[in-house]
């Protein structure tokens, strides 16, 4: 128990007085800096203040007023200061005092509580000779300490301290291994389920696990359809546009006219019946009634988007991933994600960004919403300043505004023209590119028409939970497959008596007399708990795994080969298959920057 810090309270070193109040800082949920220090002739410290991180104001040091830096400074009074009085220090004057709010579970990532010892450091030279990466050092000292929690310090003071990066090489993996895995965690978490499909020679097919999370996403297929009821689903629209020099680069009016004609349908079009019009024109006028990939992509224009996960394991797996490496790798990834989230939490927590109008919509944003939708808010405030809005027409209380954007390209600017339809009366505006329909943000071109009827609150409708500083995730109450609860109470309580039950059974099972005694006592214990069993704090999720988990997949052996391993012919690739576009794109670059500028000299100017 660490005491309140009080007047009169010695120290017999500023090294003791800089613990004890890290120790307690760190307990209550801020940060420390060593705000003043004095010291004497004889070098020795006589006077020393130390205050909360988040006190003092804020110097903004950058010169773009339009991309300011994050500050963590509220100018929050908490501090206290020593005197060197008869040899020790004694603490002459407490505040505790915060206009901000604490987070003592998130403590670990001020900068103060941030130290990586000598220990880390000589494991991390090791490693650096070796040549594993950095990301791989910081992932095995993690798993020595028993968690990203458990660590004083974050990835990113690994890298301050290693600049350099190598490559870890894992031992070849197998079926065996994931078998392994699968039981591993089960045992930790009943509620997780896998099947492993083998064929006659007993080599795995296909796997499927799930963790308990996993099953919450069940719900999700039914609440899409009606949370989402106007959401518009399709193909990535990058992948299919750079299928069109292969697919459509044979005709030849491709280069004369075709190109742009298809660009211009799907780039300008705003509403459905423009884009159909502009589809039929472009297949008459180019006769691609008959083309199978065009005609293909239109029937098929309501399927879902193709998804992936490489995105997920990017940094994590590759191509050449075996199953040992990949379990291990999913382990990782899986926590490196909610660590980040975690982070992002604790960022937009105790960070604000600071605005760069004066529009109170943008100071509501900043006050609900996480740092980085508050940025994305940011983007569309600073572009309000490059639009031109007119009033198109009036209807009662419902005004339409044209809005004219200006979009940048690679070689030039192209004018596209907007329509915002506000309402007066419930302060609803509703534009035709759909970037808040889309993505949950505020255009530009609605705050601007907001601008032009001096609209200076922000509507409910524009204000989303899922946004926000303060949201609280329900799957976080779940499990995941790897956690093993060490911030969860419950969990807690049960791996403490599993521990102490295999000290028990280590000396119980040493004699039958004491394993049959044990095993009536146990009997006894058990009815009375559940007799006297409290409702639990959280839903349970059923599960059959553990009795039927190896009967129904892989038998009563256990057994599990490895899948046979063919080799294609050739040098396998390194890198995923380009399409004739992008090469030729690259080619392109690549003689743009060899080719000096003709007929051009350099302006050289003079302040």
């Amino acid at each position: 128990m660490i005491e309140e810090p009080k007047l009169g309270m010695e120290f017999n070193s500023i090294e003791n007085l800089m613990s004890y109040y890290k120790k307690y800082s760190k307990k209550c949920g801020f940060g420390v800096m060593t705000k003043w220090t004095e010291r004497g002739e004889d070098d020795e410290v006589i006077y020393v203040t130390l205050a909360c991180a988040r006190g003092g104001k804020s110097r903004n040091r950058t010169l773009n007023v339009a991309n300011p830096c994050p500050t963590g400074k509220t100018e929050c009074k908490t501090k206290i200061n020593t005197l060197r009085q008869d040899g020790v220090l004694r603490l002459t004057m407490v505040h505790n005092i915060y206009n901000h709010d604490l987070s003592p579970k998130k403590s670990r990532f001020f900068r103060c509580n941030r130290e990586v010892s000598d220990a880390v450091k000589r494991v991390l030279d090791t490693n650096d000779l070796v040549g594993i990466q950095t990301n791989k050092r910081y992932g095995s000292i993690i798993v020595d300490a028993g968690g990203f929690e458990n660590l004083p310090f974050l990835e990113k003071d690994c890298r301050n301290y290693i600049d350099k990066a190598r490559h870890l090489w894992l031992s070849a993996g197998c079926a065996g291994a994931l078998l392994e895995y699968f039981l591993r965690i089960q045992f930790k978490n009943h509620g997780f389920f896998y099947m492993m499909d083998i064929d006659d020679d007993r080599r795995l097919k296909n796997v499927f696990w799930a963790d308990p999370r996993s099953r919450v996403a069940y719900a999700m297929k039914n609440v899409i359809a009606i949370v989402f009821p106007k959401t518009r689903h399709r193909f990535c629209l990058w992948h299919i546009l750079k299928k069109v020099s292969e697919k459509l680069g044979a005709y030849g009016s491709y280069k004369t006219g075709m190109k742009n004609s298809l660009m211009k349908c799907v780039y300008d079009s705003q509403s459905v019946d423009e884009f159909e019009k502009c589809w039929d024109q472009l297949l008459t006028t180019y006769n691609l009634g008959e083309n199978a990939w065009l005609q293909s992509l239109y029937v098929e224009c309501k399927h879902w988007r193709s998804e992936s996960m490489n995105a997920f394991f990017d940094g994590y797996v590759h191509f050449r991933t075996n199953l040992k490496e990949f379990v291990d790798q999913f382990d990782n990834a899986l926590k490196r994600k909610i660590e980040n989230e975690n982070l992002a939490d604790f960022q937009s927590f105790n960070v604000t960004i600071p605005c760069i109008s004066r529009s109170p919509i943008e100071k509501k944003f900043q006050e609900l919403y996480a740092n980085a939708k508050f940025k994305e808010i940011q983007q569309q405030v600073n572009s309000i300043i490059d639009l031109n809005s007119k009033l198109h027409k009036s209807d009662g209380a419902v005004k339409t505004y044209l809005i004219e954007d200006e979009i940048f390209l690679e070689e030039f600017t192209k004018l596209v023209t907007h329509f915002v339809d506000f309402s007066k009366d419930n302060a609803v505006a509703r534009c035709s590119c759909g970037l808040f329909e889309m993505r949950g943000i505020m255009c530009q071109h609605i705050l601007a028409v907001f601008r032009c009827n001096d609209m200076n609150f922000l509507p409910e409708m524009y204000i989303l939970d899922r946004w926000g500083k303060d949201i609280r995730r329900r799957y976080t109450l779940i499990d995941s497959s790897y956690d093993v609860g060490e911030q969860r109470t419950d969990s807690n309580r049960y791996l403490s008596l599993l521990n102490i039950y295999y000290q028990m059974i280590t000396y119980a099972s040493g004699s039958r007399e004491h394993t049959e005694d044990a095993r009536n006592k146990l009997y006894a214990m058990i009815e009375l708990y559940h007799a006297n069993q409290e409702h639990p704090s959280m839903t349970q999720i059923d599960s059959n795994v553990d009795s039927t988990a190896k009967d129904t997949t892989f038998g009563a052996s256990g057994e599990v080969r490895s899948p046979r391993v063919v080799r294609g012919k050739g040098r396998p690739p390194s890198l995923r298959r380009a399409f004739r576009m992008e090469i030729n794109m690259r080619r392109a670059k690549a003689k743009m920057k060899k080719a000096p500028a003709k007929g051009k000299c350099k302006e050289v100017q003079i302040f």
